[in-house]
């Protein structure tokens, strides 16, 4: 059994009550029972990164930026210490953690990570009976962490997107919306398949450890953890949601009727699942270019070094600096 059934998570009558109003207006009747815990994962997650403000500079000392949009940009990333002796990989949304800090995102995905785990190994029985409609109090609550934390996502990439690129905006709208209308119910099932993919190749960077071994060997686990979970895994699961909601005009199961009277909502999930796969392939096309960069130095870069007698670290967004693919 997963803490996440525990007793312990369920509301007050009154928490329930106050959104249940606003859940039955907007369509969401899954989401009041749970939607303590989509706040509460929202507040968390600002909460980390403000934290981030206050601690980095004294622990990180030089390695901290004194620029404010470098600074922003290093608060969206870094939290509270996390202490880690030793790495740990991914799988569907376990992380690589290269150092004893972690990021906002590591955080929701070690809580996560588990719950996830856990109900693809034990799926609610009402989910498999019921693939479209079902609902379940433990999908119920892992959909509604993971909106809290697509809130702040898509918050804090909007607001620096100018720093962060349209693609990290999209991504955690697309996330948010996946999320949210799972709750109304609808295809809940999916929530442990597609969670957030992250790694720590961030932070070799801003540790000046940009072309070490330690970054090597993470960018080897980066690239095989991402084509298993993303490319293999996420695919995969993209089909059988396809498969769900677009029948063949031949098949005549009550199911398949059901698909053809679901409504609009089935095609803004399936551009939901293109679009979000369509930046995973373009991500793994940065991340080969990235590591290449970093591994593989143009005569240039190699002439630059020997003039200057040591690397140019990778620190902020800079002039010619490659794209960061989301969740490093």
């Amino acid at each position: 059994m997963s803490w996440i059934e525990s007793r312990a998570l369920e509301p007050y009558p009154a928490l329930v009550a106050l959104a249940r109003p606003l859940g039955d207006r907007l369509g969401f009747t899954a989401l009041p029972q749970v939607a303590h815990l989509a706040v509460s994962s929202c507040i968390v997650s600002f909460g980390l990164q403000k934290l981030s403000a206050a601690v980095s500079p004294r622990v990180f000392g030089k390695y901290y930026p004194t620029n404010r949009v470098k600074k922003d940009d290093w608060d969206l990333h870094m939290v509270c210490p996390f202490p880690a002796s030793r790495a740990k990989h991914s799988t569907t949304a376990l992380l690589t953690v290269g150092r004893t800090y972690t990021q906002v995102g590591w955080a929701y995905a070690f809580v996560a990570a588990p719950i996830a785990i856990y109900l693809l190994r034990h799926p609610s029985p009402a989910l498999t009976a019921d693939p479209l409609y079902g609902v379940a109090l433990p999908e119920q609550r892992l959909s509604a962490i993971a909106i809290g934390y697509f809130i702040w996502d898509a918050f804090v990439t909007a607001r620096h997107i100018g720093t962060q690129g349209i693609g990290f905006f999209l991504h955690g709208a697309v996330c948010l919306t996946a999320f949210l209308f799972t709750l109304r119910p609808f295809v809940l099932w999916c929530g442990p398949s597609f969670l957030v993919f992250l790694n720590a190749h961030w932070l070799f960077d801003k540790l000046h450890m940009t072309g070490s071994i330690g970054q090597m060997v993470n960018g080897l686990f980066l690239v095989l953890s991402y084509i298993v979970v993303r490319l293999g895994f996420g695919t995969f699961n993209s089909y059988k949601l396809i498969k769900l909601l677009v029948p063949s005009a031949s098949n005549s199961s009550l199911n398949a009727l059901r698909v053809r009277e679901v409504g609009a909502i089935r095609w803004m999930y399936l551009a939901l699942n293109i679009m979000a796969n369509s930046l995973n392939f373009y991500w793994f096309r940065l991340m080969l270019l990235a590591l290449k960069k970093r591994f593989v130095p143009s005569p240039n870069s190699r002439q630059a070094e020997k003039t200057r007698g040591k690397p140019i670290p990778v620190d902020g967004k800079i002039q010619n600096q490659d794209q960061r693919v989301k969740g490093e």
